[in-house]
């Protein structure tokens, strides 16, 4: 009989939370539509509801598994949902007014340190303990702030008076962070889910296997093609090296390519799908919200210097695949591309339809992701109609339910930055910080640029992308912009190097995680990886110094020069990392390849010309060597 009773309460807890779910993805499509709710009192319900989700769905799988922490995680929700309906009340445009002039009353600050206690406590449990500890530092050197060392002292706060700024204004949990997850994001993220759920996932999978698998080292040009493919959308390193790795990772075994090698190239074609447009996961919908700049100017932006990275994680394939004798995959062991084509072609419709509405019609992110979501469900619906005669409600409705799920970590990772940006605004570490950086490069700008990235990549380390970004966008970029650099090639300095932590050692863990998959050393996998993705570590310094590469507001053939001449660069640098081209580099030949690239990503003609000068006649020469051995022979 208790079983019985314990069975129906796991039920009814199933349903509570695939209810909740799918209500907070109809909220967020509505108020994508709708404006009549107040922008603070939609991320407080985001919030809020994110939540519940959370301790709803621990209450679950501990009943599931039979814990006696089944009560207190439903406890905590219930929780929740008091303190939502108490910060609802108190967001009205009235009782904000009231607090501003007479401050925030004693029961405000309880609900607020809750607040800001559980989001910890979330962060913790869905991104890693990182961001937690991070926060936790920055709310220390929030009081401690007169006993600090003078570079970095400022007078310091009382508990009451950082709660009440952290919880309660729109500079801190509820600022620009889970704005960016209310309006954009969730819609996105829906959108992704959806797109999975109709098969859109094996789709892209079979395009990009079938389009390189006649490539040297094909399955493993299939794992750069499908990572970037599915990278951007999901915004993800980790969730994408899961996702696809799966699938290309043994491929990759099974023609030849080291464990290492495999969990490597995975990686570094997982972290890069951030990088590249249309959606580039979270962070650049946050950059977006941060720096006022249109989303449209932002993917265009991004469109160079992302082929730039895949590119060189391509050669670098092909050369290892050169390099140990694999040959291309049999042609009866591939999926035909039109075969392939005539079986999902639809699914690139909904990609077309954001791309033209954000490019074309110039719509905001959040109407560009409604039409196509759109789009996707019409396409379902017919999709399933002709195959199954049936409609798939049962498929979008499982698929809104898992966005909403998937939200959660986002939210978490963005709110709890929101603390770490709080502080920093209120302390004015962010100015401090750029005196710090001028004081330590001495006005070098190449120094200036190391000390930010080698910032960025440790700020970075452990932290989802979005909370990386936000983080390291806050205390890096007001530094680069002080030195002239303009303000959308700042942000994407940092931007790149807050997600390129995500292959850097000791804590690579898009790396880690496909270790796990290739069945190999982590840190052997986290260094390759890094070795890998060395010339996406060179591409932010290049349109620092040459903004044409980013293409917004500069020349054509400025930016087909820079273009070109990168390209070169990172095709260079490949051969110097893997060491091979027509045959074995000795380390000379691979120091010189990577000092004519190098030479190539500094500005100026005398660089310019000597870098291409070199590098063509190291080619040359390689290749008559290669040549006069092989007629010797």
């Amino acid at each position: 009989m208790n079983e019985k009773l314990e069975g129906k309460g796991i039920k009814a807890l199933g349903l509570i939370l695939s209810v909740v779910c799918f209500a907070a993805a109809l909220f967020h499509i509505f108020i994508a539509w709708n404006t009549s709710i107040s922008i603070i009192q939609q991320r407080v319900f985001h919030v809020f509801v994110m939540i519940v989700i959370y301790f709803l769905a621990q209450t679950q799988k501990a009943a599931k598994a039979g814990k006696k922490t089944a009560p207190l995680h439903m406890i905590c929700a219930l929780v929740a949902v008091v303190s939502c309906l108490y910060f609802l009340s108190r967001t009205t445009l009235e009782a904000m007014l009231h607090r501003g002039i007479n401050g925030a009353t004693d029961l405000d600050i309880v609900f607020g340190v809750i607040l800001i206690a559980v989001v910890m406590y979330l962060a913790w449990r869905t991104v890693g303990w990182a961001l937690t500890i991070l926060s936790a530092l920055f709310l220390i050197y929030a009081m401690a702030g007169p006993y600090m060392p003078d570079i970095i002292a400022h007078r310091g706060y009382d508990i009451a008076y950082i709660t009440n700024y952290i919880s309660w204004t729109s500079e801190s949990i509820f600022g620009t962070c889970v704005s960016a997850c209310v309006s954009f994001v969730a819609l996105y993220i829906i959108f992704g889910e959806l797109l999975d759920k109709f098969g859109a996932g094996q789709f892209f999978i079979d395009v990009a296997y079938a389009l390189t698998g006649r490539m040297k080292g094909g399955p493993a040009e299939a794992s750069v093609v499908s990572s970037a493919l599915m990278g951007s959308i999901n915004g993800s390193a980790v969730a994408n090296v899961v996702t696809t790795g799966t699938f290309t990772i043994p491929l990759m075994k099974k023609v030849g390519y080291r464990s290492e090698f495999a969990g490597a190239v995975e990686a570094v074609a997982s972290t890069g799908g951030q990088l590249l447009p249309p959606v580039m996961g979270a962070a650049a919908f946050v950059m977006a919200d941060l720096t006022g700049i249109p989303y449209s100017t932002i993917i265009i932006a991004a469109i160079i210097p992302g082929i730039l990275y895949y590119l060189s994680l391509g050669v670098s394939v092909y050369l290892e695949a050169d390099k140990r004798g694999l040959e291309a995959e049999s042609s009866e062991n591939l999926p035909k591309i039109g075969l392939v084509l005539k079986e999902g072609w639809y699914y690139a419709i909904p990609i077309i339809v954001l791309i033209v509405a954000l490019l074309g019609f110039g719509l905001s992110a959040n109407y560009s992701a409604l039409y196509s979501i759109a789009v996707l469900l019409v396409i379902g619906f017919v999709k399933e109609w002709v195959t199954n005669r049936r409609l798939p409600f049962r498929e979008v409705y499982d698929a809104l339910v898992k966005a909403s799920l998937s939200t959660v970590s986002v939210t978490a990772a963005c709110a709890c930055a929101g603390i770490v940006i709080g502080i920093v605004s209120m302390t004015g570490i962010g100015i401090k910080f750029t005196s710090i950086v001028f004081q330590l490069s001495g006005g070098n700008l190449v120094l200036m640029l190391i000390l930010v990235m080698l910032a960025c990549i440790v700020m970075g380390m452990g932290l989802p992308s979005t909370a990386a970004y936000i983080i390291a966008a806050t205390v890096g970029v007001p530094s680069l912009v002080a030195a002239g650099i303009p303000e959308l090639a700042a942000n994407f300095f940092v931007f790149y190097f807050a997600i390129m932590s995500f292959i850097t050692p000791p804590v690579a863990v898009a790396a880690y995680a496909a270790a796990g998959l290739a069945d190999c050393s982590a840190s052997k996998t986290g260094w390759l990886a890094f070795m890998l993705g060395l010339p996406g570590f060179i591409i932010p310094y290049v349109y620092v110094y040459n903004p044409a590469l980013l293409i917004v507001d500069t020349p054509v053939v400025d930016t087909l020069i820079i273009t070109a001449l990168s390209t070169f660069a990172v095709v260079l640098m490949s051969m110097a990392v893997i060491g091979w081209f027509k045959g074995s580099l000795n380390i000379l030949m691979r120091i010189l390849m990577a000092v004519a690239a190098i030479l190539l990503f500094i500005p100026g003609p005398v660089y310019d010309i000597a870098g291409v000068i070199l590098g063509v006649l190291l080619l040359v020469f390689v290749l008559f060597t290669r040549k006069k051995k092989v007629s010797s022979l």
